[in-house]
């Protein structure tokens, strides 16, 4: 239908071209040569100045395309497109479009077209609604200017710079989760009594043991000395760091997507992550999430709500564009003990990579319910994830 309708608009152009210089023919050699002359000195000389101030006012237009840096998921906002003009003639007429990446929806997807002068800019407001959580951009997809005649389009070259928005996901609710959350728990708190138990030993040997003050609140329950406080009948802290914490590591296995599909499995990959990193410091589990962005590997602390919330701000932003590898590798060399892979795209490439954690801890897999996990089958767990955030267990 577009190519149609180009066509139809290409042959009204021609057909009104052919019209006139049939008009001007049939006056300078059948009616009256003056009046044909005339007529052919306006259909040489007007599209001429037409073209040579369409071209310059082209020349000398600017754009500037502002968008909010960040916003949470299902709001509505205007990005601003604002043309500029340092030629004092009026600008015959402009015609934008604005395209957006897949995690919005624009109001109206149809070119703007409009005249502007050079006293006061040119304001182009675009509605649009943030649909998916992730990093998207704006961009001004062609900008162009036509002369007075409407026959000619000069194309504006400087065009602004695209706008990157990052849409921040939610932290929902996860239900059917207290099975994977208790395994989890139970790993973390064997393999600290176990270093526990080590680091006393050494220190019975040849140094002091752990230092100890009165429970405040805000502190980790990790840190409480449960028999010691047991023993004075209050909550007692350990204050050294003769024990590195263990830690389990959640690896987001996501990647650019090119489909609105995919890009639903992406958010919803996230937003479960989430959702069970704000159980784990619910239950006073440090935590580490780790994603990849800019080819580069990031890891992020959290131990408490607020560290995940900010978590999901800086997720929003990653464009998941890893180095090469799946999951980061460096995990391998922290005490985890629980390794949880969230991914969109559970296939033979991915289980390959995650082989180097089954042997350091607890390997367990969270994926889409509607995607394929039989490649996953050595990992110790596997899990998907609904629509509602409802957890299903294939293997436990």
């Amino acid at each position: 239908m577009k190519k149609i309708s180009a066509l139809l608009e290409r042959s009204k152009f021609y057909v009104g071209l052919l019209l006139m210089f049939g008009m001007a023919y049939i006056f300078t050699n059948y009616l009256d040569g003056d009046i044909g002359v005339v007529v052919w000195s306006f259909l040489i000389l007007a599209p001429l100045i037409s073209i040579l101030l369409s071209w310059r006012a082209c020349r000398q237009i600017t754009a500037e395309l502002s968008a909010p840096a960040y916003l949470a998921k299902g709001r509505h906002f205007n990005a601003a497109l604002v043309l500029r003009t340092e030629g004092r003639l009026p600008v015959p007429f402009v015609r934008c479009c604005v395209r957006t990446s897949l995690n919005f929806m624009q109001d109206d997807s149809r070119p703007v077209q409009s005249a502007m002068t050079a006293e006061e800019p040119l304001e182009i407001p675009q509605g649009i609604t943030a649909k998916y959580a992730g990093c998207g951009e704006i961009a001004v997809q062609e900008l162009a200017v036509y002369d007075y005649l409407g026959w000619f389009r000069f194309l504006v070259k400087q065009l602004p710079d695209s706008v990157k928005i990052s849409v921040i996901p939610e932290i929902p609710s996860l239900t059917n989760a207290s099975v994977i959350l208790h395994t989890v728990s139970n790993i973390v708190l064997t393999q600290d009594d176990e270093e526990e138990e080590s680091a006393a030993a050494f220190s019975a040997q040849s140094m002091p043991g752990y230092i100890h003050r009165d429970y405040v609140p805000g502190d980790s329950l990790k840190r409480i000395n449960w028999k010691m406080s047991a023993k004075r009948q209050k909550l007692m802290v350990r204050m050294d760091e003769a024990a590195a914490t263990v830690r389990p590591a959640l690896i987001l296995d996501l990647q650019p997507e090119d489909s609105e599909t995919a890009l639903k499995h992406r958010e919803l990959v996230m937003e479960g992550a989430l959702g069970f990193l704000i159980l784990l410091v619910r239950q006073g589990i440090p935590c580490t999430v780790r994603f990849a962005s800019g080819q580069v590997w990031k890891s992020l602390i959290l131990e408490s709500e607020d560290d995940v919330r900010n978590a999901a701000v800086e997720i929003a932003a990653a464009d998941f564009v890893n180095d090469g590898n799946r999951i980061d590798m460096s995990t391998v060399h922290e005490k985890a003990g629980a390794y949880m892979i969230y991914t969109a795209h559970p296939d033979e490439a991915l289980a390959v990579q995650a082989a180097a954690l089954k042997d350091s801890g607890y390997l367990c897999a969270v994926c889409p319910e509607d995607s394929g996990i039989d490649a996953l089958s050595a990992f110790d767990a596997l899990w998907t994830l609904s629509e509602d955030f409802s957890m299903h267990s294939l293997k436990k």
